[in-house]
C-alpha cells in the first residue's frame, strides 16, 4: 500500500542496494533519510524475492529484507533502499521499474554503489558512470565523472536493472565510487561523501556533509595510529599510495589488520 505519493512531476529514481562494497548505497540512503525530510512511499513485499536466510538480527531486533521507496517534497528525487533479492531478480526489477514509471512517472533511474579498488584510503575517490544509452553521456558531461569504463564479465544487480530499463526506453545510469579493498567490509565515509556531493549538486538537495567530514577524520586517525604501531601495515599502504600493487597474501594481511584495528 502506498503511504504517500511523490509531489515531483517527473522525478529520478535513485537506488541503493545492500550488500555492497562499503555499503555505499545503503549508507548514502541512511544519511539522506537522516538529514532530509524524506517521506515513506511504496514498499515491495519480500515474499517470493527473499529467502529466510536473508533475515538478520542486530541488537536483539529482527530485520527482514526490504525494498522501500522514499521521496522528497518539491524535488525531482525518489530514493529506493533495497536488499538485493535472492530469487526472481528479473521479476523484482521489473516491479521496481513498473512502480517508477507508472506510479511515480520517473524519467530516469540512477543506481549508486561501491567498487572494490586497489587504492589507499588517502587517495581521492572517483565516481565512474555506466549508462544504458549513449545519449545520456551529454547530460552528465558537466559533472566530474569517469564515463569510459570498460568491463567484461558477470553483471551486477545495477547492470541488470540498466538492461531491463533499456528494454523499456527508460534512461538509466549506474554510479560506482571506488572503495579501498581494506574498507570494503567496513564503511568508507570518503566514498559516501563523494556520492552525496554529486547528488547534492545534481538534485540541489542541500545536504550538510559536516557529519561525514568528522567520520573521515576519525577513520583516518584510526588508520594513522595503526600505521605508527604496525610497520607492515604502513609499508603496504605506502605502496598503494605509490600505485604499487600488493601480493594476494599481503592484501589478506592488510584486510585482517584493518579489521582488527577498527573492530
Amino acid at each position: 500500500m502506498i503511504k504517500e505519493t511523490p509531489g515531483a512531476k517527473e522525478p529520478f529514481l535513485v537506488v541503493g542496494w545492500t550488500p555492497d562494497a562499503g555499503e555505499v548505497g545503503w549508507r548514502v540512503g541512511n544519511y539522506l533519510r537522516k538529514h532530509l525530510p524524506l517521506r515513506e512511499g511504496e514498499e515491495i513485499e519480500p515474499l517470493g524475492f527473499f529467502s529466510l536466510s536473508g533475515v538478520e538480527i542486530k541488537g536483539d531486533v529482527l530485520r527482514f529484507p526490504r525494498a522501500k521507496f522514499f521521496f522528497l517534497e518539491g524535488k525531482d528525487f525518489i530514493l529506493l533502499q533495497s536488499d538485493q533479492p535472492a530469487s526472481k531478480r528479473y521479476h523484482f526489477l521489473s516491479k521496481v521499474l513498473d512502480l517508477a514509471a507508472e506510479k511515480f512517472n520517473a524519467r530516469g533511474v540512477y543506481t549508486i554503489g561501491g567498487l572494490v579498488s586497489m587504492i589507499a584510503h588517502t587517495d581521492a575517490r572517483k565516481i565512474l558512470a555506466v549508462v544504458n544509452g549513449e545519449e545520456l553521456k551529454e547530460s552528465l558531461a558537466a559533472y566530474d565523472l569517469d564515463i569510459n569504463l570498460d568491463y567484461q564479465g558477470t553483471t551486477s544487480m545495477s547492470g541488470f536493472l540498466l538492461w531491463i530499463a533499456r528494454q523499456r526506453n527508460i534512461p538509466a545510469v549506474s554510479f560506482w565510487v571506488n572503495v579501498p579493498f581494506y574498507l570494503a567490509e567496513k564503511s568508507d565515509p570518503k566514498a559516501n561523501k563523494a556520492v552525496l556531493s554529486f547528488l547534492n549538486r545534481r538534485f540541489d538537495l542541500g545536504v550538510d556533509l559536516e557529519e561525514l567530514d568528522r567520520e573521515i577524520e576519525i577513520q583516518e586517525e584510526q588508520i594513522s595510529r595503526l600505521r605508527k604501531t604496525n610497520q607492515e601495515v604502513d609499508e603496504y599502504i605506502a605502496r598503494l599510495e605509490l600505485n604499487v600493487g600488493l601480493t594476494q597474501q599481503e592484501v589478506g594481511k592488510l584486510v585482517e589488520e584493518i579489521n582488527k584495528a577498527m573492530a
